[in-house]
């Protein structure tokens, strides 16, 4: 299977630069607990859909301002639509902003896009990608609960499809979340969307050229997940930029019948 590899360098380099941002944000959250006690206690997942997160608000909104400017200066064309949103971005906004985020409610945003008359993906890509170091503090101070629902279809953590898993050192294979970071172990050829472990309904398709990229697709519910040898990496990515780089298998995976929950392509 031929690798149709279709991001562009300058996107690639462009998300690489986001996820230094988010990075430097974590870490400024890192010594503020965003989680309450009492959210250790849920017993359904995604966990943190449910909660009511202890975010700073004027932290993430200050988180938003420094990527619609990041965006202006790296994307001329976008700079009037930027500051449109800027503009209007009160603490109430923020905050509504926040909530429906961390549950990626396309609706509200293409709304907000209409609203404003500015580009459909940028309401969304802004406010996803600030909340991603409050979601990623959340799914780490909830580790000790999450590793009661290893096998959900989606992230127990924040809802994202299980899609995307790695090979580390030991070689298991882990679902890794790309938003949020919460990884768990899971079977080498475990559906992560039904759970079959009939190794007859699994198909495992690999790209020429790649010999670290599998795709685990499941005849039974026609889910699939992208696999990721770490061992036959030269350069370690994060999981976003990894599920960036990788978005071909996702298309090959698609051309094979195969969906996830997130696009209704499997039941």
């Amino acid at each position: 299977m031929s690798n149709t590899n279709v991001v562009e360098e300058s996107y690639e380099k462009l998300q690489a630069e986001i996820e230094e941002l988010i990075k430097e944000w974590r870490q400024s959250i890192y010594e503020t607990a965003v989680v309450k006690e009492s959210s250790f206690e849920l017993i359904s997942s995604p966990l943190i859909p449910q909660l009511d997160l202890e975010a700073d608000m004027n932290q993430y909104h200050l988180f938003i301002i420094e990527l619609f400017d990041f965006l202006a200066e790296r994307q001329p064309g976008n700079l009037e639509y930027c500051d449109i949103l800027k503009e209007n971005l009160t603490i109430d906004i923020v905050s509504k902003w926040f909530k429906e985020a961390i549950t990626v409610n396309r609706s509200y945003f293409h709304a907000v896009a209409e609203q404003y008359q500015v580009p459909e993906w940028l309401p969304l890509f802004a406010a996803e990608q600030a909340a991603r170091p409050f979601l990623q503090k959340a799914a780490a101070e909830l580790e000790t609960v999450l590793t009661k629902f290893q096998h959900d279809p989606c992230c127990p953590a924040c809802g994202e499809p299980a899609r995307f898993a790695v090979v580390g050192k030991k070689g298991k294979k882990e679902l890794t979340c790309p938003r949020c970071l919460h990884s768990r172990e899971e079977k080498k050829l475990r559906c992560a969307h039904c759970g079959t472990e009939d190794h007859t309904q699994m198909i495992v398709m690999k790209v020429d050229g790649e010999e670290g990229a599998e795709i685990h697709g499941c005849q039974t519910c026609k889910g699939y997940t992208k696999v990721i040898d770490m061992r036959k990496l030269l350069k370690k990515e994060t999981p976003a930029l990894m599920d960036i780089k990788t978005i071909h298998l996702d298309y090959i995976a698609q051309e094979n019948g195969f969906g996830t929950a997130e696009d209704g392509k499997y039941h």
